[in-house]
């Protein structure tokens, strides 16, 4: 009796716990790769449980990652509708997979279902910041993935703001970071210092930040 007395117990507080967690919910993914390497980044709102910037490299079951690869390297939108979760366990570590639905595009706007319920692994987190609307746009985390190669992301602000993501060649070493600025606080096709050449952009979304 006692035993059963404790489970109960231990399961009440679960319940309160995730009564109280704010962060659950679902919470949409992009995908894109770079070298031959799988990327997922949230996909962040300027406010409320969304507000945040979360960038992961995935691993994802052999077979999904061969078949996806020629979509992400032709800069195909490609997103998850994964199952409910909290995103506060995902950013503190405490989550460390999840299962989802890959679409051809958006999957809240006209996108088409590739895959259901395939396993993600999160691994080597990149980016985990909230989101901040009282700061101007035009400001990028620099995050360094090795050989010769940069992610510049868009350190989302006031509206109307946007989420770009993309990659340049530098000279970072993997886990290097810093926050550079541009001279425009709209989505950039160049980037003007000499650090990053060639940038490319992965993914752009305006009309969440209008």
């Amino acid at each position: 009796m006692k035993n059963v007395f404790i489970g109960f117990l231990l399961i009440c507080i679960g319940s309160a716990v995730r009564a109280h967690d704010h962060s659950i919910g679902l919470h949409g993914m992009v995908l894109f790769s770079v070298d031959d390497r799988i990327y997922a980044s949230h996909l962040p709102m300027p406010s409320g449980k969304h507000a945040v910037q979360f960038i992961f490299e995935a691993q994802l079951p052999t077979q999904y990652r061969a078949q996806l690869m020629p979509f992400l390297k032709a800069n195909t939108l490609v997103t998850v509708r994964p199952e409910t979760f909290s995103l506060n366990e995902l950013r503190a570590g405490n989550l460390t997979q999840f299962s989802g639905d890959i679409f051809i595009g958006h999957f809240e706007r006209t996108g088409k279902v590739k895959y259901m319920d395939i396993t993600f692994h999160v691994q080597n987190v990149l980016l985990n910041k909230p989101v901040s609307t009282s700061q101007q746009n035009g400001q990028f985390y620099a995050l360094g993935l090795g050989n010769n190669t940069c992610l510049l992301v868009h350190k989302i602000g006031k509206s109307p703001s946007f989420d770009q993501i993309a990659k340049a060649q530098c000279d970072y070493d993997a886990g290097h970071t810093t926050e550079q600025s541009s001279s425009t606080n709209r989505p950039f096709t160049t980037f003007e210092l000499t650090d990053f050449a060639n940038p490319e952009t992965l993914y752009l979304e305006t009309s969440d930040f209008k």
